[in-house]
């Protein structure tokens, strides 16, 4: 029985050593935070006109996904990762950065927070919506870590419609695939209907 007990107590000491030394710290990624806030807002929440998004608050896996692209510039964006002091960070910095913008609650920290209703037709764009974008994003545009597809309800209409050009003229991919022609059928129009439902949602 002591046998046990030891054997026991020293695998729990392992597992909480392991636990705390991969937790993340989210005073240091609320230091590191402090860069980006330049441009995303105090609290992430970003801003009107499509440039910089709102991040507070999106999946942690998402952000780091996204950060890594952005340093590895599979994803161009040098003047966001010179700002965010991204090319200087360590990993671990990083990591606690990433762990600190998941956890902000913006409905908590910035109660007068809305994203502004776009101006199309929610319910053809609701249609549209479910034929292609539903099975990735979600039926709420939620986001779906294992199709590494984001949340988009909660983000800013602009900004959606600017990543939506920015992968029909192949700036960027979407769904990380080059081939990939999902907009290539879709006229103005039917984008608009489908970012106008798309910010009828609450996150």
């Amino acid at each position: 029985m002591k046998y046990f007990w030891s054997h026991f107590l020293v695998i729990s000491a392992l597992a909480f050593t392991s636990m705390t030394a991969w937790s993340a710290d989210l005073e240091n990624g609320k230091k590191q935070f402090q860069f980006c806030a330049l441009c995303h807002g105090k609290q992430g929440q970003g801003i009107l006109g499509g440039g910089y998004p709102r991040i507070g608050g999106l999946p942690e896996w998402y952000l780091q996904h996204q950060t890594e692209q952005f340093v590895s510039e599979k994803r161009p964006n040098p003047a966001m990762v010179t700002v965010g002091r991204l090319d200087s960070m360590s990993e671990k910095d990083m990591e606690d950065l990433n762990a600190y913008i998941a956890s902000i609650d913006l409905k908590k920290e910035v109660p007068e927070f809305e994203i502004p209703t776009y101006k199309g037709d929610a319910e053809r764009g609701k249609e549209l919506y479910k034929d292609d974008c539903k099975t990735c994003h979600g039926r709420k545009a939620e986001g779906k870590k294992k199709k590494e597809a984001p949340p988009t309800a909660g983000q800013y209409s602009e900004y959606l419609l600017r990543q939506v050009d920015f992968f029909k003229t192949k700036f960027r991919w979407h769904d990380n695939d080059e081939e990939d022609e999902t907009f290539e059928d879709y006229t103005e129009e039917d984008i608009i209907y489908m970012l106008t439902y798309i910010s009828t949602l609450d996150d």
